[in-house]
Order: structure tokens, then sequence, then C-alpha cells
């Protein structure tokens, strides 16, 4: 009887009906609410700039969603979002944005940035820094206070108008300045020698042959970022990170994977494994600072003459944590800090070797370049066959590696570089920022200016969001070489009384604010030095070590994974099939 009794059922489909009919006054309302807000915003925004004057407020980027601003489009596609801000308005015009109740600046070309970036003394990045630390790193909010306490700056001075006493909670200052001295000098030189060494170790004992080709189905996921990742964590923290947490490394890269969504602040229940990975790593690090502290006395660091030992490793670790020990801070909180540091000083490295590596296999006359260059530097240590021997200083001041290096950074990698005015009468160009609201730069964009870049001639273009391993080269009989447009190079000459050249040369001139990769100002990253001999030198002995055949279809373009975009160095996308067979050195 229920079965053929119809009115229940109509009443229900009567229901959907009024719903429906109720939901499509609202929708166009909404509608139109958009598309009012929009022009309003559009209006706005090109009579900012019409009537711009000394001390005007810069433009409103256009935006069609009341309260959340450009929330919805930054969310959907960042990359594609700071595209249409950074055209927006022209070249040089700074943008604002509105992410709820947050608002920030967009801070667009060259000279603007680089005016950012020399007046460091008047900005600040390290309450956006404890934000990160808390929501990407875990630094637990109870100890959130103390950093952001610390508000004296990171000059050997305190900042004058700071009210802090105590000069051992000065954390921005002892993290700058440990990660400054830890590597430079001799402790930089410690640094290179042990990841030669680390790396040799590795390649020594990686399971290839010599005398046939072994296939791996991912060369960069199970090969390159494995050896790299592991080269560089044992330089700075010493070889028992792995022997304590044999997971370390794909734990890691677990963890790395998920920082999109710790970044952007998706709350735990929307994202369990993003979190459930960094505590992970977390819990790795304190297992491994408990057992480091039961072996070493840090408090005797100082007296400690070798600049590498191995239980922190580096004297940078170390220093870090007889520091820490002055501070109130929990087990939890130190883990989460060093979490950020090994996530710092490997994250961009390690795919950006990835890259260098790929790009150079991909080409078979770039390859036989590459390895005429490195052939004089690169040698196995007759004493010892297991280890080799690189002359890094000569090594690293080639031309074309140089040139490949800064390619790789200008095109791979993706990030925001963020600063906090600290004063109300901050401008930039004639245009005001207020204080506390952040400025943004785009490093991805930046890097793709057509009104900087050299792009090649008619017969020989070489677009920017293109791969071109001379980019950064300058050729003495070919004036439209170099990295930049030619107007900008004779600007350069005229200004610095730039001498001819009299030989090819690697070069970096008429790229300041637009080659971004580590900052700048007195903020620009203290590990740049190292970063780059870092990636150079195991490109070469990867190189050296290997030959190496990519199994890639014809037409096929490996891609930046653009789940990473605004983190740094984007990962190569999907896996890259290879084979691979161990070289003989000459």
């Amino acid at each position: 009887m229920a079965i053929l009794d119809p009115p229940p059922i109509r009443c229900r489909i009567g229901d959907l009906r009024l719903t429906y009919d109720g939901l499509l006054p609202l929708i166009g309302t909404f509608l139109c609410v958009a598309a009012l807000t929009y022009l309003i915003s559009t209006i706005q925004g090109a009579i900012t700039v019409r009537n711009k004057r000394h001390g005007s407020r810069p433009p409103k980027l256009p935006y069609a969603t009341p309260l959340l601003g450009h929330l919805p489009e930054f969310l959907k596609d960042t990359m594609k979002f700071l595209a249409r801000a950074t055209a927006k308005y022209g070249p040089s015009t700074p943008v604002r944005i509105q992410l709820l109740n947050r608002y920030m600046t967009l801070l667009k070309g060259a000279e603007a940035v680089t005016s950012l970036f020399k007046s460091s003394r008047d900005l600040s990045s390290e309450h956006w820094l404890v934000q990160v630390l808390v929501n990407a790193f875990g630094v637990e909010v109870t100890d959130a206070p103390f950093y952001l306490a610390d508000d004296t700056g990171i000059a050997n001075h305190p900042d004058p108008r700071s009210n802090m006493k105590n000069p051992e909670h000065r954390i921005f200052h002892l993290v700058f300045k440990s990660v400054h001295s830890g590597l430079s000098g001799v402790s930089l030189e410690e640094m290179e020698r042990q990841l030669v060494r680390n790396l040799s170790s590795q390649i020594h004992h990686t399971d290839i042959k010599s005398d046939s080709w072994t296939q791996i189905s991912d060369l960069y996921g199970s090969l390159i970022r494995t050896v790299a990742f592991k080269a560089s964590v044992v330089s700075l923290c010493g070889p028992h990170v792995f022997e304590r947490i044999p997971t370390f490394d794909a734990d890691f890269w677990t963890f790395d994977s998920a920082l999109p969504n710790l970044f952007k602040e998706i709350p735990r229940w929307l994202a369990p494994a993003s979190y459930a990975a960094r505590d992970k790593m977390k819990k790795h690090l304190q297992e491994w600072q408990s057992f480091a502290h039961e072996h070493y006395d840090v408090c005797q660091g100082q007296q400690d003459q070798r600049e590498w030992e191995e239980f922190f490793g580096s004297r940078l670790m170390r220093t870090r944590h007889e520091f820490f020990q002055k501070m109130p801070l929990s087990k939890e909180t130190i883990a989460a800090d060093d979490l950020g540091l090994v996530w710092a000083a490997t994250a961009n490295t390690v795919p950006a070797i990835g890259w260098m590596l790929l790009e150079v296999l991909q080409r078979p006359e770039l390859l036989q370049r590459v390895r005429d260059d490195i052939a004089h530097y690169v040698s196995l240590d007759p004493s010892d066959p297991t280890q080799m021997v690189v002359d890094i200083p000569n090594l690293c001041s080639r031309p074309l590696l140089q040139s490949i290096y800064a390619e790789v950074l200008r095109l791979r990698s993706g990030t925001v570089i963020n600063r906090v005015p600290t004063s109300n009468d901050f401008h930039i160009r004639g245009w005001h920022f207020k204080k506390g609201e952040q400025i943004i730069v785009s490093t991805y964009d930046a890097a793709r200016d057509q009104f900087v870049w050299n792009q090649g001639t008619i017969d020989d273009p070489h677009p920017v969001n293109e791969f071109w391993p001379e980019r950064f080269i300058r050729y003495p009989d070919n004036p439209n070489s170099g990295p930049v447009l030619q107007k900008i190079t004779q600007e350069q000459a005229e200004k610095t009384q730039d001498p001819m050249i009299s030989e090819p040369t690697f070069s970096l001139d008429g790229t300041a604010g637009s080659w971004v990769p580590y900052g700048g100002g007195t903020r620009m990253c203290p590990g740049r030095h190292f970063a780059k001999k870092e990636m150079i030198v195991t490109m070469a002995i990867f190189l050296s070590a290997f030959d190496i055949e990519l199994l890639l279809d014809k037409d096929c373009e490996i891609q930046p994974d653009l789940k990473y975009f605004m983190f740094g160095v984007m990962h190569p996308e999907g896996k890259i099939p290879a084979r691979i067979r161990r070289r003989s050195f000459q």
C-alpha cells in the first residue's frame, strides 16, 4: 500500500522545486553583487593609478567577492592569480590584495624590488616567519609569544626601539648569525669537504655496474633526490640521523609534499595526513636530538675547535643547540625549528640539483660540453678509490656551469618573498605602504619579466619560459649575449664603467630585483654560497660517475609539479625513467 501511495513522493518533489525556485533569486542577487563589486573595484583602481601622487596607497586588484576579496581566486590557482596581479596596471605599479581580513601588496618591477631590499632596516619578516614556523613546521603555539617578543632584528646591535633586555633571547639574530658564520670561512670549507665525502661514499656503494645498464623507474625520486638529500643532511647534522631513523629520507619527502596544505593553514581535520607527516618528522628530530645530547655536551662547543663532529655534525648545528639550551623553549618547538632548518637547507637545493641534471641530460651536445668542463676538476682519490677529489673553487667558477645553475633557479623557482614595514612612513617609488601590512614579491613572475630578460634574437629565440643554458654568459664578440636586454646591459656598463670582456664570463649584471632566488638585502639567504657549490658539485659528481640515458617519449617534456608553487624550487612532476651505468675515470 505504501509503495502505491504517491502523495509523500509528490510532496518531496514539490519541496525540492520550491527550494530551487527560492535559490534562483539568491543566485541572481549574488551575481549582480559580484558584478557590481568588480565594476566598482575596477573603477577605484583605475582612479588611484590615474590620480597618483606621492604618498598614495597602491591600487587594489579588482575582485568580485565581497568580504572574501581575492581569496577564492588565490586558492583556486595561485600561479594564475599572481600572474594576473603582476600584469594589472603595468609592470611597475604595485597592487593590493585582500585575502579575507588580510591585506598585502604585490611589488613589481626590478627597480621597486631593489628599493625594497635596500630599505632592509625599515622592514621586518620576523612575524611572518613565526607564522610559518607555527603553521608549517609545528612550533608549539605556547612558545610563539617567545618568538614574537623578539623585536630586536637580526643585526648585531638590537633595534633601538626594542625593549628586550636579555641578549640570550634574541632568537632571530642568533639563528641568522649561526647560519652566516656556519656557512662561511673555514666552516664553509669543512661543509664542502663533508659534502664531497658523503656524495662519494654513497655513489661508491650504489648498486650500479659499469659493464651493463641498470634500468630505474624514477631517476629523480629514487636516485638523485635520495643521494643529494642524504649527503646534505649528513654534512649538516652528522650520520646518526639516518642511523637512528632509517626512514628519515622517505618521511621527510612525505612531509615536504604536505607543506602546501600546512602553509595554507588548512585545518587539521581537513588535512590529517599532512599534520601526521609533520608530527612524525618532529618526533624523528626529537629522537636524534636526544641521542646527540647524550653523546655531546653543546655547552662545551665553543672550546671544540673541530668544524664538524659526528653527533651534531656541523658547527652551525651545535651552535644552535648551545643557544637553544638558554631559551625557555619546549623540546617539541626546538625539533620544529630544526625541521625548518633541514627543510630550508634541502627542499630547494635538492630539486634544483635534479633540474640541473635533467636539463643537461636532455641535451646531448650540452652534456658533452659540461663533461668537458668537469673533467679537469673531478677525479678519484689515488689513495682511496671510494672517494672523489673535487677542485671546488675552479669547478664552481666555470661560466657554463654557473649559467646552468642560475638558469635553473630562474626558471624552476616559484616562491614569495615577504617583508613588513616597521614604520608608518614607508615609501617605494612614491607609493605609501602601511606599517605592519605585508609587501610580497613573486620570484616566479620577476624571473619572467620580458622587459628585463634577454630572449635571444629573431633567428635564435629563447623565451623567458624556456631553459637556455647560456642565458647568463656574456661573450666578448656578441653584444646580444648576457642575462638581460641589451639596453639594460648598456645602462649597467655606463653606471659601473664595466670594462670590455676578453673571454666568456658568467654574469648577473642587470638582474638585481629580477633574479632573486635567495631574497635580498640584509635578510638575503646566508646559505646561498654553500647552496651554489652544493648544486654544481653534486651535478659534476653524478655526471662524472655515471652514464645516464633518459627513457622518455620523443615528445615528452619534463614539467614542474605546480603543487609546490609558492614554496621554492618546484620538483619535477611524475616519474622519470632512465637507464644508468657506472663510468670509468680516465
